[in-house]
């Protein structure tokens, strides 16, 4: 929509426009916040106005600082409704530089967008961080790519500041996609409650932020070992473990299943953001696991778990969040009598193959085409 070309092989060619145009017709971004804050950073480089929106879930994400931020870098951008969440939009005429404040601990996809965009505006930029920086390594994942594409970023030994050089181009690449670290967390921790697996694909050392996962799975005394190019998980019993997770925000709903068979409490603190997600995850990650038979509890900024408990199968609400599907799947391997997830679609935005995975590990799943539920038969 923007002018780029893209041909869709084995891999994916890419050639990009020597400008970025404006849409003719509004962008939606369905359900990706990644999506949404990138791109309305990436809009104030094009010459007209970009509208982007989404669905009912990304329509209730906010995007206030982000707009303020653009603002602050000589950029027209709001919030069509005036409530600071989308439709929003950007009238593009390039971006000025300079100094522009902006917290760190709603979203990192903001600084990430503003890091893509200012690359290329009229002079430096200097973002200041006016909060903790959390989930960091994300932005220092977007640093690492825009170097491999030929534009840097200087960020302080503190990260409270980043400093971006004016009129950068990014050049041509070949540019290997590493596996998901976040989407690997579901299938490590069902191998770890239900029986052993191997995942490969993944990079033993990576910048991605739920690549934590390993060692949190290590502290909770799982057994996992890296060996012939993939991480191999054994059937263990978990122990509890108090887990900050503020640069691992989106393992929480997994890990919280994971806590459900320690033994002790399980705390799991600093996720406040995740009230902001495709659904409020504290809340729907506690109320989906309860109708299994956990004792959970959420917090102001976390979730308490009591275990081990022995779950047993339910009908559940998926709240269109790919995050709390999966690991309401995972549940349901462990949970006495069959289970019933509603809305799995919503599976597709990150990990369109998780049911034919879990399935070809040997996982008891009946997917209703028709209902768009899915059923664990015993």
């Amino acid at each position: 929509m923007m002018g780029a070309r893209i041909v869709k092989q084995d891999e994916l060619m890419i050639t990009g426009p020597e400008q970025l145009l404006a849409p003719e017709s509004d962008m939606d971004c369905r359900g990706s916040g990644t999506t949404l804050r990138i791109f309305t950073a990436l809009s104030a480089l094009t010459k007209g106005r970009c509208v982007l929106t989404g669905d009912q879930s990304l329509q209730a994400r906010p995007m206030t600082a982000l707009l303020q931020a653009l603002g602050q870098l000589g950029v027209n951008a709001s919030s069509i409704r005036g409530d600071g969440k989308p439709p929003v939009e950007v009238f593009g005429q390039g971006i000025t530089g300079g100094a522009v404040r902006i917290r760190g601990d709603i979203s990192s996809q903001y600084i990430s967008g503003l890091l893509f965009a200012c690359a290329q505006a009229e002079n430096e930029t200097r973002i200041e961080i006016t909060t903790q920086l959390e989930s960091q390594p994300y932005v220092e994942m977007t640093i690492e790519v825009m170097q491999q594409f030929g534009v840097n970023a200087e960020p302080s030994k503190e990260w409270n500041q980043i400093l971006i050089p004016r009129r950068q181009n990014y050049v041509e690449t070949h540019y290997e996609v590493p596996g998901d670290y976040s989407s690997a967390a579901f299938l490590m921790i069902a191998g770890a409650l239900s029986g052993s697996i191997k995942v490969t694909g993944l990079k033993e050392k990576s910048r991605q932020g739920d690549s934590q996962i390993i060692l949190l799975l290590k502290h909770m005394g799982i057994s996992i070992d890296f060996a012939k190019g993939g991480y191999i998980v054994t059937r263990s019993d978990p122990k509890s473990f108090n887990i900050d997770v503020s640069n691992t925000p989106d393992l929480v709903p997994i890990l919280a299943v994971l806590a459900c068979q320690a033994k002790g409490q399980t705390r799991i603190f600093n996720a406040s953001r995740l009230r902001f997600k495709e659904s409020d995850r504290l809340s729907t990650t506690t109320t989906e696991l309860k109708k299994m038979g956990a004792r959970i509890d959420e917090t102001k900024d976390g979730i308490i778990i009591e275990g081990p408990t022995r779950l047993h199968g339910a009908e559940i609400d998926s709240h269109n969040d790919h995050r709390i599907a999966m690991a309401c799947t995972v549940a349901g391997l462990i949970a006495k009598g069959p289970t019933m997830i509603e809305g799995v679609e919503c599976i597709s935005k990150s990990y369109p193959e998780f049911i034919e995975h879990m399935q070809s590990l040997g996982a008891d799943i009946e997917l209703d085409q028709n209902s768009k539920e899915m059923r664990k038969r015993i």
